[in-house]
């Protein structure tokens, strides 16, 4: 379970919405209805934390970055990995799913793990951080 960012409310997983207050959960918030500015709530144990912490100091849970600008570098290394390397599978062993990274290596001779490397690289590339968080960093295929 994880926790509303404006009001605490516990909510679903994959839940985008609160169904309490209706706040998006993937925009930063700055204030609330409870709060002042520059606090929100940890999404995991719903404790009020400053707006800006990168780990819950109640319950010690990464919160979920919104910066958005930029390229991060687990996306840029992937993408990077999938273009150059991505007949042999190495962006799949980066992101940590070895079976697909083992699949890569037995079918590189046929050259479809290329092709499928330079097309996942490129879609890691475009998407924003919480697109490849969503879909790529697992490691599935083309984000399926």
């Amino acid at each position: 379970m994880k926790h509303c960012s404006n009001c605490g409310e516990q909510l679903d997983d994959g839940a985008d919405v609160c169904p309490r207050c209706g706040v998006d959960q993937t925009t930063p918030l700055d204030g609330g209805p409870d709060r002042p500015g520059g606090e929100k709530y940890c999404v995991e144990c719903g404790e009020r934390i400053h707006a800006q912490a990168e780990i819950c100091p109640e319950c010690g849970v990464r919160q979920p970055s919104y910066r958005g600008s930029g390229v991060s570098s687990d996306r840029l290394a992937a993408s990077i990995l999938a273009l150059l390397l991505g007949t042999l599978g190495a962006h799949k062993f980066y992101q940590g799913n070895v079976k697909l990274g083992v699949i890569y290596l037995c079918f590189f001779w046929t050259g479809i793990p290329g092709l499928l490397g330079i097309v996942e690289g490129i879609l890691m590339l475009v998407a924003d951080d919480i697109e490849y968080e969503e879909k790529y960093a697992d490691g599935s295929l083309l984000g399926m």
